[in-house]
């Protein structure tokens, strides 16, 4: 704040009501506002954020009197801080410096307090270092605020509800919104015209949000429209679908609730519907084995050197994944809670640079993917294929292409503990489909940004302390099918020191050390290595701290690539795969953080953890059936699914023939054990049923004992 006595009025509010944009649908009366005093309902208006004054709301506005007492000065260094002429002055320096290299230990990591700097043998806050955000776009909801994580000043809200007052007479109950200060309209009801502008009370367009002018929803549980009753209780919603009761038998879903007659829970009892229990419409098993975290982590999204970046923590906060938007969802961050990924100060995209940590991302440009297109070097000779195209060429260190163009993300959604970003990729190689691999498109403003083909979701969540399930879904937008070929899926990269852990030691699920030893292409070695229990590590010097990769369908084939004067290193499972024609195809891996002992014993759970996924493919809900019943579908395991069964409301289970043909299956879910042997068939024997609703369940059962319902499905006989 300026050294002066008082708190000014926020800029944007006063040139607001100089041009006269204060006027509502209110009483003619002029208001008066005093541009001397900050204006004020209550003393926590006027919070200077100045420790060394007491601030209180005075009869012509905010007034601050500096005050004696202890405060914290922001300098880590010194104790017994002191209030003085409205400044918090610092105490006794416990810091001692011979040059300001010294003082480096003392930093708390927080960018907004200031850079230690040697002085007189103490470390004290370099002149000018402390951010001083500027006050003059501060509202009377929100305050321009230093991020200690960034060092960079934001206009941060203050808390829903916080008290305020917005200066207009037909506004009660002000408080603040979503960093804007506002009330209900109370002159929208009144049959007069407040403002002088021809229209009164629902007719203004002052009063669209009034409660008075606001609709009853019917269905929110709250009172739209201030008349005090909510819902079907309030007589704007006599004759609204949702407030009609449903009749048990005319076959029309009366009260829109999607349940129609004796399926509704409305009709339990009635006459109509006999003596049937009521079933209510199953909800959907998800395809995830493992449910998650019991109490999911936090989420925030962030402005991290220039980017947009969203981070998921795991239940105890102690952990968190983090994603880059503007590269196209890369994973950027896999590390404790206070980590952040590496500096960019290379190149808008490169992602080569330091303190990286874990960065994760798939598919490979530098191949020729059917052999019929350049990789980015250039250095294949592609032949003719008019009837397939390249893989989509998110380069994986980058996510963007070789014009330096990042691909974007379409959108991003938090829900039940997960992260999932939907992705429109770009082209490696905008002029992919040349014969001379040319790279003219990154000059024309149109091409340089080509997108892909295919779109990818990608869904991310804490399934356990130490691990992140790793959900993809590849969809091909074209009607040209992409061949099968051994793709990165995906490549976890971690960081080679360089401000970051040092994280070189590969090895295989038995324990092994794999030395990357093979000369590669541009002085890089790598090595081929495959590893029986489908997942990986790599790890620090003391093999106390690195990363896993665990591949649900138990990838062997593997490699890892390395040169140490880059800062990082990389592995990959090999994975085979087509996507056909506007086809889709699955995977899931899981990321694991922690020592080599750590990643081991996760791996090791969940590969004898891990249950079935499927679906029930027939009957379809709410399907009317009699007599003898086909229930059939498909299911997957990590290892292998030993029997599926089915149960009715209940009932002891039916087993089910396993082992069918489903190639359909495995072309979305490529490489799981068993297939393409995985489809069930059965039949249930219904004719003794009741004539009501009955709950087919089916459940699957691997060879490590593990079971899940993989399916449930109303019927109606």
């Amino acid at each position: 704040m300026p050294n002066g006595l008082f708190k000014p009025i926020p800029l944007a509010l006063l040139v607001a009501c100089l041009l006269a944009a204060c006027a509502s649908e209110q009483p003619a009366a002029t208001d008066v506002v005093d541009t001397t005093l900050a204006p004020c309902s209550v003393a926590a208006d006027c919070d200077d954020a100045n420790p060394c004054t007491e601030d209180r709301c005075g009869v012509s506005g905010c007034l601050h009197t500096n005050t004696t007492g202890p405060c914290d000065d922001g300098n880590p260094c010194t104790a017994d801080d002191t209030c003085a002429g409205g400044v918090c002055t610092g105490g006794t320096n416990a810091c001692t410096c011979a040059e300001t290299a010294d003082c480096a230990q003392f930093e708390d990591g927080n960018l907004c307090n200031g850079t230690l700097i040697c002085q007189n043998s103490s470390c004290v806050q370099a002149l000018n270092s402390v951010v001083v955000c500027d006050d003059l776009n501060d509202t009377l909801c929100s305050t321009n605020t230093c991020a200690p994580l960034t060092g960079t000043c934001a206009l941060v809200a203050e808390p829903d509800s916080t008290s305020c007052d917005d200066f207009d007479t037909c506004t009660t109950g002000d408080h603040c919104g979503a960093g804007v200060c506002g009330g209900s309209e109370s002159c929208c009801d009144d049959q007069a015209d407040n403002d002088g502008d021809g229209q009164a009370d629902c007719l203004d367009s002052d009063c669209a949000n009034a409660p008075s002018c606001t609709p009853e929803n019917c269905t929110n549980g709250v009172d739209d429209d201030g008349d005090t009753l909510v819902d079907c209780l309030d007589d704007d919603c006599q004759g609204a679908a949702t407030c009609r009761s449903e009749l048990c038998d005319n076959h029309i879903d009366d009260d829109g609730d999607g349940d129609t007659d004796c399926l509704d829970s409305e009709c339990v009892g009635d006459s109509a519907c006999g003596t049937c229990p009521f079933v209510a419409a199953p909800e959907l098993v998800p395809d995830s084995p493992l449910p998650g975290e019991a109490a999911p982590g936090n989420h925030e999204t962030l402005t991290v050197q220039g980017f947009t970046d969203d981070y998921q923590y795991n239940g105890s906060g102690q952990f968190k994944v983090g994603t880059r938007r503007d590269w196209g969802g890369t994973i950027v961050f896999f590390g404790i809670d206070n980590g952040t990924p590496g500096p960019n100060n290379t190149n808008v995209i490169d992602a080569n640079d330091t303190g990286r940590e874990v960065q994760v991302a798939f598919y490979d440009p530098d191949r020729a993917m059917q052999d019929c297109a350049h990789d980015a070097s250039c250095a294949t000779s592609p032949t003719t294929c008019p009837f397939s195209i390249t893989y989509l060429g998110w380069n994986p260190v980058q996510g963007g292409n070789r014009c330096n163009v990042g691909s974007g993300v379409e959108s991003v959604d938090f829900a039940d503990g997960a992260m999932t970003a939907q992705v429109l990729p770009l082209f490696w190689n905008p002029n992919w489909d040349r014969s001379d691999c040319s790279d003219v498109a990154c000059n024309d403003a149109q091409l340089r940004s080509r997108p892909g083909d295919v779109r990818v979701f990608q869904r991310l969540r804490f399934v356990r302390e130490h691990v992140v399930e790793l959900d993809y879904t590849v969809q091909n937008l074209s009607s040209l099918a992409h061949g099968r070929t051994a793709q990165e899926f995906p490549t976890v990269y971690t960081a080679n020191g360089n401000n970051g852990p040092d994280l070189w030691r590969l090895f295989d699920s038995n324990g092994v050390e794999i030395a990357i030893d093979t000369p590669a292409n541009d002085g890089f070695f790598y090595k081929a290595f495959s590893s029986p229990g489908g997942w990986v590590a790599m790890q620090n010097s003391n093999l106390d701290y690195g990363v896993g990769l665990a591949t649900e369908n138990r990838l062997t084939e593997w490699q890892g690539w390395q040169l140490r004067s880059l800062p990082f290193n990389n592995f990959r499972p090999v994975f085979p795969f087509a996507i056909a024609a506007n086809g889709t195809i699955r995977a899931r891996s899981y990321l694991i953080l922690g020592s080599r002992a750590t990643v081991a014993s996760e791996a090791t759970w969940l590969d004898q953890h891990l249950p079935p996924f499927g679906v029930i493919d027939g009957p379809v809900a709410d399907e009317a059936v009699s007599g003898t019943v086909t229930v059939r579908g498909w299911a997957l395991d990590n290892k292998g699914v030993d029997r599926v069964e089915v149960t009715v409301d209940g009932g002891a289970p039916t087993t089910l023939s396993y082992g069918g043909s489903r190639p359909d299956v495995c072309a979305v879910w490529p490489g799981y054990a068993g297939c393409p042997n995985v489809g069930y068939t059965g039949t249930i024997d219904l004719s003794a049923a009741s004539d009501c609703a009955h709950l087919l369940e089916v459940r699957a059962v691997d060879g490590d004992g593990n079971a899940r319902v993989i399916g449930r499905q109303r019927v109606l006989r």
